[in-house]
């Protein structure tokens, strides 16, 4: 737990599109609580310079802000060519301060407009904080940047949401020992189904399949001889994703398998599921997105205990409970052949989650009858099997 005078911490973590962006939402009408959003999906240029972002031994406040401030390759080229999912709420214009073709700094693609209708200027006043931090582990910079913002909005919590961060749990447990976790949880199938429509999930796992081709990631910062790329060994259909051949056509055109998405989905969850484990049980509150959609009143009520006594608000669980709507979309509208891929991908996650008690009181996200690997204590996917590292939205 945090030390007295110190605002409590909480992670919402997921998978990624599992309805964590709603529950950001939601916290942010909450009067006590800072919801930050997406901060470190948006460091890590969706999970992919995790090593940069937690680095070891000490850091100065000038190596931090470079940390907050860094313009990164992925998020830039998906910015500048309209491809930006809906969660990146910084939206180039004449009268602001970064443009896409530029690069716009981290911390300002979700985390500062999510707090604030003027986000350039409390980037400013975040700048001359943070030139203050005394040199530190990493772990303390983030806690103190996290109090001062909230001593800055007149918050007693923050709440820090990026969607994937599940693949952030050992990084969180070093470096936050005292904090708490709020899981949510989806149906695999239409957290999958999702992730394929998502230009951030389909973007990361382009990327992913670019690296394993050729042996280094083609969007690090200066790639070498990026111009004298030996492009012999990259299929066809993978060449438009090349930082010097991005093609923005390709990218909303190219077909990925759902249930390439539903194997990540089961692999995140058997990784994140281990990772919970090992927390002590009152710091772990797992919510299943389709409980939220049910019963959104009882949700939430849940979700209010959970952050401690002092934040069950009758006022904030109604007005939230209202926004609360239902997804346009369903995996089962999918064709048959597609749809049994699907759940039988999604298969072993389900195991998982059932293996550790973590089952939708709602009694909606269940597997089909019928689909193999659906007991508990089924094994996950080995390793053999896993998809390739995706993450970005919720």
């Amino acid at each position: 737990m945090p030390h007295q005078n110190q605002p409590g911490q909480v992670f919402v973590t997921g998978t990624g599109r599992c309805g964590s962006t709603l529950v950001s939402e939601l916290l942010r009408e909450h009067p006590q609580v800072l919801s930050l959003s997406e901060l470190f999906n948006h460091l890590t240029d969706m999970y992919r310079l995790t090593a940069r972002v937690f680095p070891e031994g000490k850091v100065t406040a000038g190596e931090f802000w470079g940390i907050l401030s860094s313009r990164n390759a992925v998020n830039r080229l998906l910015t500048t060519h309209g491809l930006a999912p809906k969660e990146v709420l910084y939206r180039p214009s004449p009268a602001t301060r970064f443009q896409a073709d530029t690069g716009i700094p981290a911390v300002l693609l979700t985390t500062l407009p999510h707090l604030s209708e003027t986000p350039d200027e409390l980037y400013d006043e975040l700048e001359a904080a943070v030139a203050g931090f005394p040199e530190a582990v990493v772990g303390e910079h983030y806690a103190r940047l996290f109090s001062w913002l909230c001593a800055r909005f007149g918050k007693s919590l923050w709440a820090e949401r990026s969607g994937g961060s599940l693949i952030l749990a050992g990084q969180f447990r070093d470096h936050f020992p005292g904090a708490r976790y709020l899981h949510i949880v989806r149906d695999g199938r239409d957290t999958a189904l999702s992730m394929s429509r998502h230009n951030g999930f389909r973007m990361a796992a382009v990327v992913m399949a670019l690296h394993l081709t050729l042996g280094h990631d083609p969007y690090a910062e200066e790639p070498a001889g990026a111009g004298e790329r030996d492009l012999g060994f990259v299929p066809e259909e993978l060449a438009p994703f090349l930082p010097e051949r991005f093609d923005a056509a390709a990218v909303r055109d190219y077909r990925i398998p759902t249930s390439l998405f539903g194997t990540y989905w089961s692999d995140e969850m058997k990784r994140g599921m281990e990772a919970m484990a090992a927390l002590p049980p009152e710091n772990v509150l797992h919510v299943w997105y389709e409980d939220l959609l049910a019963e959104p009143g009882e949700e939430l009520r849940r979700i209010a205990e959970f952050l401690g006594p002092d934040f069950v608000d009758s006022d904030w669980e109604s007005r939230a409970a209202a926004k609360v709507g239902a997804p346009s979309s369903t995996w089962r509208d999918l064709p048959a052949a597609e749809r049994a891929e699907l759940d039988e991908a999604c298969a072993a996650g389900f195991s998982v989650l059932a293996a550790h008690g973590v089952v939708p009181r709602a009694g909606t996200a269940t597997p089909t009858a019928g689909t193999t690997a659906l007991t508990a204590g089924t094994a996950a996917p080995t390793a053999g099997t896993a998809a390739p590292t995706v993450g970005s939205g919720a």
